[in-house]
């Protein structure tokens, strides 16, 4: 496995470079692969009531994947599971009520794009890989950098902004957005408000998905991130898990 290191990080854009001198990586390997559970609220429009929601989110990082697989609440009890996932660069989402009932059972290529973005954002919880040869990364400004990962033929790039103090406090793209009559590309961010250690690395730990039609914000998630593992990294023996 790679190590990330003072020379691995020189060629990174300003803002990307000292975020991972801030977090703690630099020394350690990149992770074969992260879990991260959460908890946290979601909606599906403005005029819908907030289901609350465990979830467990499992990423592969060669080749990007990921599973994230949640347990849907009201008044304290599980009324659905929700299951989103990219495999090989293939997106899906299937989502029953009570355990019988499919209400959602979605993939095609906007949820494959969908899929990637959202690896791509959620390199947040595993940022060891930004320095890796699977992104590659262009300077905007003192704040902020774009960064792209390309998974068969297809790239998938977002923009990454981050405080004065090296934290990653936004992610802004184009993304996939599944309505009634099908799908619409629209503006979509997630803006971040806390930062935590996990296993000796600073990642941000709550924050929410923002998805902005024609100027109008709608937050749909809200996450608190509980735990984050790395397997394969040597994490656990540094903070004596």
């Amino acid at each position: 496995m790679a190590t990330v290191s003072e020379e691995s990080i020189a060629r990174l854009p300003d803002p990307v470079r000292r975020s991972l001198l801030r977090s703690g990586v630099v020394g350690t390997e990149i992770p074969e692969i992260v879990t991260v559970t959460q908890e946290g609220q979601i909606r599906t429009s403005a005029d819908r009531k907030w289901l609350r929601f465990v979830a467990r989110e499992t990423y592969t990082l060669d080749p990007p994947g990921f599973e994230w697989s949640a347990r849907l609440k009201m008044a304290g009890l599980t009324t659905g599971r929700a299951i989103d996932s990219l495999d090989h660069g293939r997106g899906a989402m299937k989502v029953k009520l009570l355990g019988l009932a499919t209400v959602v059972d979605e993939s095609g290529p906007e949820m494959d794009q969908g899929a990637r973005m959202r690896w791509l954002n959620e390199t947040m919880w595993f940022p060891a890989v930004w320095a890796s040869e699977a992104m590659t990364w262009k300077p905007i400004d003192g704040s902020s950098a774009e960064g792209s990962i390309r998974i068969g033929d297809e790239e998938t790039t977002g923009e990454f902004r981050f405080d004065d103090e090296g934290r990653l406090v936004d992610f802004r793209a184009d993304r996939y957005r599944s309505v009634e009559d099908g799908f619409v590309l629209e503006p979509w961010s997630t803006p971040l408000t806390e930062h935590q250690r996990f296993d000796g690395i600073e990642v941000p730990s709550a924050g929410s998905a923002v998805w902005s039609p024609d100027g109008d914000d709608l937050e749909y998630i809200q996450i608190q991130v509980t735990d984050v593992r790395y397997d394969g990294a040597g994490y656990g023996e540094r903070s004596g898990r």
